[in-house]
């Protein structure tokens, strides 16, 4: 797909949650919506010595509101309250704040490199352990980063579930060779789109992806997006796509 043809349709890869911004806007714009998610995820068991890293430790990170829900549904807010708590985004942290618990630190960045880069430059008291509450995809950037900074361990309170089955209403768009906009919000929505339906590709097919992450991985499959959040949200996601799919906003 060229940058800014006109897609007749958009396929959305990321789990649907209530009130979903980019289903939403979709609708109201008049395009057709498929929803084809890609992922799903679940709860990783804390063990017991990670309860006690739990209750020893001085402050607990949060990449993402899944990693909020997942660590509270093992743990209860009154048991850490103690706790210093790290966000990534204020979509993080008011997940963090509907369990009653405030957040000392909240990333003014989108990403685990944003975050890396404010906390080596605040005045942190040596020898602090920290904790990070990832998913199992995520990335050692925390780890590599906070080194100099506190002594950082990583526990995975969740894994994702890439999805293994066909959507008949994607492969008809697909089929019907006309132009067609898939949206990744997820490196894993890029990898489980492309292994599904990597076979079914044509030049008419272009993307959308929410951020340098999975940018990265569509350019490791010689894909380059069509549009690109400026912002990594999706709010930031919905502004871009907005410009391919009407002409007007332009």
């Amino acid at each position: 797909m060229e940058p800014y043809s006109q897609p007749k349709a958009v396929v959305l890869t990321h789990p649907m949650g209530n009130d979903d911004l980019l289903y939403n806007g979709l609708v109201s714009e008049g395009i057709e919506v498929v929803c084809d998610p890609m992922i799903d995820t679940e709860l990783v068991k804390l063990e017991d010595d990670c309860r006690h890293e739990v209750y020893t430790s001085r402050r607990i990170i949060f990449t993402s509101k899944r990693g909020v829900e997942y660590f509270f549904q093992q743990m209860k807010p009154a048991d850490v309250l103690d706790k210093s708590f790290i966000c990534i985004g204020k979509k993080t942290a008011q997940v963090l704040e509907s369990y009653g618990v405030k957040p000392w630190w909240v990333s003014g960045g989108r990403t685990a490199s944003d975050l890396v880069k404010e906390l080596q430059q605040a005045h942190i008291r040596p020898g602090e352990k920290w904790l990070g509450m990832l998913g199992e995809l995520a990335e050692n950037t925390l780890e590599d980063g906070l080194k100099g900074v506190c002594h950082y361990r990583r526990y995975n309170v969740y894994r994702t579930i890439i999805a293994d089955k066909q959507n008949e209403q994607t492969l008809v768009l697909l089929k019907a060779q006309e132009p067609l906009l898939i949206v990744c919000t997820s490196p894993s929505c890029f990898t489980g789109f492309m292994n599904l339906y990597g076979s079914h590709m044509h030049d008419q097919v272009g993307f959308a992806s929410i951020g340098p992450a999975t940018t990265k991985v569509m350019k490791k499959q010689n894909v380059t997006p069509v549009v690109t959040a400026r912002m990594s949200t999706y709010e930031g996601l919905w502004q871009e796509m907005k410009l391919q799919l009407k002409p007007e906003y332009r």
